[in-house]
């Protein structure tokens, strides 16, 4: 278990809720995460004539949801206006509304280090990580040059000097991440239970009703996910917080008196309800709210959903990228093809697709939006370029990723796709050997052997037999992560 401050940049990232869904808060916040310009709703703010562009135009602190610790935006780029920025500053992070002052500097105090995004001529920026917890050093430094595209500099605390939100010099890359704090992601697995009194035996063993623990799965058509499943370790296979909803059904809403229409948006709510989905978007099971839109709020649910959720929901939007399960493996329910899982894809596309025509949506919006899923977009896109000295696979059959520690660790053909999440891209054809650490094991430090295990350490691939031997003056894909979706070092080396 690690502190939840290391995975925040890597959650904003992730900006989204459980499922795939955004808001346009959520949007700014992943694009902060991803881009150099995240400039959210300030393009379009109206700025005053006087409100010249300034290389200082103020910044912005706030609360970070996922680390509960204080961060700071600083406005460096020359592009900023302070319209811009205040406008910024109204949702730095999804679902959270920051502090403007267009004068001050970052608070003074422990930090982690900045993260330098961006053109400094455009609407470039710093984020200040406050904190005195050495242990959060290496993740804050892979979240900043893997999630934002940043330059990392260390603070005081990971041995370089603070900063108010300028340039940051010095500094090592602190220590290794604890053992403490939060939870790392924990892995998908099944879990059967005997039915809730009153409900029908189940179609598992000895009349038990199963359910796939993941954010992909489902339980039994008919039945809630929540009964028979361990929602606090779905929130670990994604960010989550609770985000507002920002639009009800009005009390006159002819639709609410049209019976058919209604019974088929009930009939999507229990859907919903049999699925990971409900863990973060039902105010019944979500621990502090849910998460943009509600199965079991007021109303129609499918009015919570900005055009961007229907579209991902709807299949108009790619989401593969989350992984998926069979249906045949799933209880029927298929997320292969439309964001949300269900067991009547054609059924369940209708409403939504209806959803989206209703709203005068057509072809033209739905190339605003690209596959979704942020990072892990970017990961599976990724071209492998040449280890540096300190990466790869050494001539003793070392392996080689740096200081950071991994949870998960790949060799894999040099022409292999990269490793995605679980359930179903976690284990591509070109992976020779794969090996990973159980939830509350200590993660792998580098320099473990190829093809051996030791401590805590178990062998995925191959799944029966030992791995294959490197072939002297071949090339090879290393890939190693912190955890599901932070890659710590992906390159291709040559074996000796």
């Amino acid at each position: 278990m690690y502190n939840r401050s290391l995975v925040a940049l890597v959650a904003l990232a992730l900006t989204a809720g459980c499922e795939a869904t955004s808001t346009p808060a959520a949007t700014a916040a992943s694009d902060t995460a991803s881009t150099a310009d995240a400039s959210s709703s300030a393009d379009t703010a109206p700025a005053a004539s006087a409100d010249a562009a300034s290389p200082n135009a103020g910044n912005c602190t706030y609360t970070n949801p996922f680390s509960k610790g204080q961060e700071c935006k600083r406005y460096s780029g020359a592009a900023w206006t302070s319209a811009s920025a205040a406008s910024d500053c109204q949702a730095p992070m999804a679902g959270v509304t920051g502090t403007y002052d267009p004068t001050g500097s970052c608070p003074s105090g422990a930090q982690l280090g900045t993260c330098t995004v961006g053109d400094a001529s455009q609407k470039g920026y710093v984020l200040v990580s406050l904190g005195a917890d050495s242990a959060s050093c290496t993740l804050a430094k892979i979240g900043c040059e893997t999630f934002a595209k940043g330059a990392f500099a260390s603070g005081e605390t990971c041995g370089g000097t603070a900063s108010t939100g300028g340039t940051t010099t010095g500094g090592g890359s602190g220590e290794q991440p604890s053992a403490g704090g939060g939870k790392v992601f924990v892995q998908p697995y099944e879990l059967c239970q005997a039915p809730k009194n009153g409900e029908a035996a189940g179609q598992g063993p000895g009349g038990k009703v199963c359910a796939n623990v993941a954010i992909s799965g489902a339980t039994e058509a008919g039945r809630k996910f929540a009964d028979y499943a361990n929602c606090a370790d779905v929130r670990t296979q994604r960010p989550y917080w609770p985000g507002p909803i920002d639009h009800e059904t009005a009390k006159n809403d002819p639709r609410l008196q049209d019976k058919v229409y209604m019974a088929e948006v009930e009939w999507a709510r229990q859907q919903v309800a049999a699925t990971g989905c409900a863990c973060c978007h039902s105010n019944k099971h979500a621990p502090s709210g849910p998460s943009n839109w509600d199965i079991d709020g007021q109303g129609i649910w499918l009015d919570h959903l900005h055009d961007s959720g229907v579209a991902i929901l709807g299949g108009l939007v790619g989401s593969a990228a989350f992984g998926a399960y069979p249906p045949e493996q799933n209880h029927g329910f298929n997320r292969t093809i439309l964001g949300v899982p269900t067991t009547d894809v054609p059924r369940m596309q209708k409403l939504l697709l209806g959803e989206w025509s209703r709203r005068g949506l057509g072809d033209q919006d739905k190339a605003k939006y690209s596959d979704f899923g942020g990072p892990l977009v970017d990961q599976a896109k990724f071209v492998p370029q040449p280890c540096a000295k300190d990466e790869g696979v050494d001539a003793q059959g070392k392996l080689q990723w740096g200081s950071s520690t991994a949870r998960y660790v790949y060799v894999l053909a040099a022409d292999s796709a990269n490793p995605g999440v679980p359930p179903n891209l976690d284990k591509p054809a070109g992976a020779l050997w794969f090996a990973d650490v159980p939830t509350a094991a200590q993660p792998m430090q580098s320099g473990i052997v190829y093809g051996q295990l030791s401590g805590a350490m178990r062998q995925r691939l191959p799944e029966q037999g030992p791995a294959p031997a490197l072939k002297s003056g071949a090339t090879y894909y290393i890939y190693a992560l912190y955890d599901i979706g932070v890659p710590v070092t992906r390159c291709l080396f040559t074996a000796k």
